[in-house]
């Protein structure tokens, strides 16, 4: 399932940072981009590439021995179904290179679990798409021997799944019940460090907690959540570095890992690190926020770090936007703060206003239930 330097060909809009993103999952999935394919961003209605791009990447597939074909978007089965039957190599999507992104990266068994679950699910979708054109007589070489082998798969891939959603459960019950004893051990404020990924949120909990956790330019280093007790002018808290977003993230990912992004709920604050260096910062900020409502994320605390400004000449311009922009898009904002976690800059004083508002939060809420009221920041 993994890349281990597989020959890939890349179709992407060339335009903006999307771009940037394509090719560094490409090589985060340790693919090999031998060559690139625009297009553009109104998908074709059947081919989602359009015919002549689908004629030229089969050529272009053919000239380079290439061996994967990475669509950085989401095509509809059919679709990819279509574009598969063409060059006949595998054809990833979006979905699917994040999917083999995570499957490198999964270390605990939650977290391989949930991979597989997400896996699955996307493979589903695929192998109805086949049925349904087999019945018609079309077929891919190396999707399957055909519609009888591919109903069998299919009978298999919904046991596996059940078997693995009663997994999840137990763990989900013993994760929270961990919770539960912590809390009732330490009673301190929990702040889950989350935003885009390679913003720096792991950068930020080692400058906080003095820790050297897994960090770098490769996109979803950390997979599963890693809690860190941080301790700062008298006042204490539990950090949590938390799976990263990513903009348009699909769907099958959010579901599967419900339970990990779950701790950003179970928590008492929400710090989202942005990195304020990149020139869409405004972008990515709403990507973030947005993740966080479909999560469920809202009409709570929130406290923006906006990182790496140790880049910039002039940080003021960049938080200003980011505060006027975070202020239209997210009225419960606490604090936004310019920070580098690679220096040091401000990271203290962050996690000082972080704690005191989760405090504050907390207080809040334990005032609300002896009152009868609603948790309403």
């Amino acid at each position: 399932m993994r890349g281990l330097g597989k020959r890939a060909i890349l179709v992407a809009c060339p335009k903006g940072q999307g771009y940037r993103e394509a090719l560094a999952l490409c090589e985060t999935a340790e693919l090999e981009v031998v060559s690139t394919l625009p297009f553009c961003k109104t998908p074709h209605p059947a081919t989602y590439v359009g015919p002549g791009r689908l004629k030229r990447l089969k050529e272009m597939v053919e000239e380079e021995g290439a061996e994967v074909v990475v669509i950085f978007g989401n095509p509809k089965p059919s679709q990819l179904y279509r574009i598969m039957r063409e060059v006949n190599v595998e054809v990833w999507d979006k979905t699917s290179l994040i999917l083999k992104i995570f499957e490198l990266h999964s270390g605990s068994k939650e977290a391989k679990l949930q991979t597989e679950l997400a896996r699955l699910k996307y493979e589903l979708t695929l192998a109805r798409e086949y049925i349904r054109n087999a019945k018609k007589g079309e077929q891919v070489h190396f999707l399957g021997p055909g519609e009888y082998a591919v109903e069998y798969v299919i009978r298999a891939i919904h046991k596996r799944m059940k078997k693995i959603e009663r997994e999840l459960e137990k763990i989900k019950r013993m994760r929270e019940n961990q919770k539960r004893r912590r809390l009732k051990r330490l009673g301190l404020p929990e702040i889950a460090v989350t935003g885009y990924t390679c913003a720096g949120k792991t950068a930020l909990i080692n400058a906080l907690a003095k820790l050297n956790l897994k960090e770098g330019p490769e996109m979803f280093t950390t997979i599963m959540p890693k809690h860190a007790k941080v301790w700062v002018d008298g006042k204490e808290g539990i950090f949590i570095d938390t799976v990263g977003f990513i903009e348009g993230i699909p769907p099958q990912i959010i579901e599967a890992f419900h339970a990990t992004l779950a701790e950003i709920l179970y928590s008492d604050l929400a710090l989202l690190v942005v990195d304020g260096s990149v020139p869409n910062v405004k972008d990515k900020l709403a990507s973030s926020l947005a993740t966080l409502a479909e999560i469920g994320y809202t009409g709570r605390p929130l406290v923006i770090a906006v990182n790496k400004v140790d880049l910039l000449e002039d940080y003021g311009e960049v938080v200003e936007e980011v505060r006027d922009e975070a202020e239209r898009l997210y009225p419960w904002t606490v604090e936004v703060m310019p920070i580098s976690a690679k220096t040091g800059f401000n990271v203290k004083r962050l996690a000082k206003k972080s704690i005191e508002a989760a405090e504050e939060y907390r207080s809040l809420l334990d005032e609300l239930k002896r009152s009868d009221g609603y948790p309403q920041y």
